[in-house]
């Protein structure tokens, strides 16, 4: 299993550890339980660099040449996946044409059937499964294209089904929970992505992959955290930014009204104080 040498350390665990068509196969037989899923149908066709920023889709491959799946993993539930969807299935499909002029010719031209699936980590979805449809994000009714898109849970439960079905996505759920917790008791990010990853190994749980790239893991997961944390900072921003404009619209008209100073409007109008500088700012 060498498919991690010379990657770059964006990538995410998740893409790395299910880039092997045993763990696709036990992955997909989870979400298709009533069909036969072996390795040998599976095709890797993950694409990178898709966008000129350079995000890469999760997962993608063929299965027995006639459906072609998008896997992605997210961490916050995002409305926009079927749209993000519909463009990395576009360039799956586009890249599977051996001769893509056969497209303008009179012959039939059969392409697998596309299939789209999102894994879902993290606290604000309660149920296991839901859907999110491409016709939402339409500005009319009555388009004449949809893309179906299933959202599975598969943040770590007791007995939650998929997980159940699949011992390598089982594994990888309970590594971000282990992780998660060693946070929440304390330890720096650092410790608890080293305490994880000793603990797996030493109970079976990503083992192979994990002994092999134990210092990449740590280093995506790093950045996986950072970057979340980041977008934490910056929504917390954008929130404060938008109640300081409004706290100071409210000082501005009731220093128009009383007459008074901005600090005795503010006062008035109980403004926290580590918002003050803020408002402040702003008259």
């Amino acid at each position: 299993m060498n498919f991690m040498a010379n990657r770059q350390y964006k990538d995410t665990v998740f893409r790395a550890f299910f880039n092997h068509e045993r763990e696709i196969a036990e992955l997909y037989q989870a979400i298709r339980p009533e069909d036969d899923v072996r390795a040998e149908d599976i095709t890797i066709t993950t694409l990178d660099d898709v966008f000129l920023d350079q995000q890469k889709n999760d997962l993608s491959f063929l299965w027995k040449d006639q459906s072609v799946v998008l896997v992605e993993h997210q961490s916050s539930l995002n409305p926009n996946m079927p749209s993000r969807l519909l463009v990395y299935s576009a360039l799956v499909l586009l890249a599977s044409f051996a001769d893509s002029k056969a497209l303008y010719g009179t012959k039939l031209v059969k392409i697998p059937a596309p299939h789209f699936y999102v894994l879902y980590i993290g606290d604000d979805m309660e149920q296991d499964e839901e859907t999110l449809k491409l016709s939402a994000a339409f500005k009319e009714k009555g388009a004449d294209l949809e893309l179906v898109c299933h959202v599975f849970n598969i943040t770590y439960k007791e007995h939650r089904t998929i997980l159940e079905r699949c011992r390598p996505l089982r594994d990888y759920s309970f590594f971000v929970h282990r992780i998660d917790e060693d946070k929440k008791s304390g330890m720096t990010l650092e410790e608890a992505i080293r305490e994880t990853i000793t603990y797996c190994i030493t109970y079976g749980i990503m083992r192979e992959f994990l002994e092999a790239h134990r210092e990449e893991v740590l280093k995506m997961f790093a950045l996986k955290w950072d970057a979340e944390e980041e977008k934490k900072v910056i929504r917390e921003e954008s929130r404060e930014e938008g109640e300081a404009e409004g706290r100071a619209a409210s000082v501005r008209s009731l220093m128009e009204t009383l007459h008074c100073t901005r600090e005795k409007a503010m006062e008035l109008l109980k403004i926290p104080a580590e918002l003050q500088p803020k408002v402040l700012a702003l008259l």
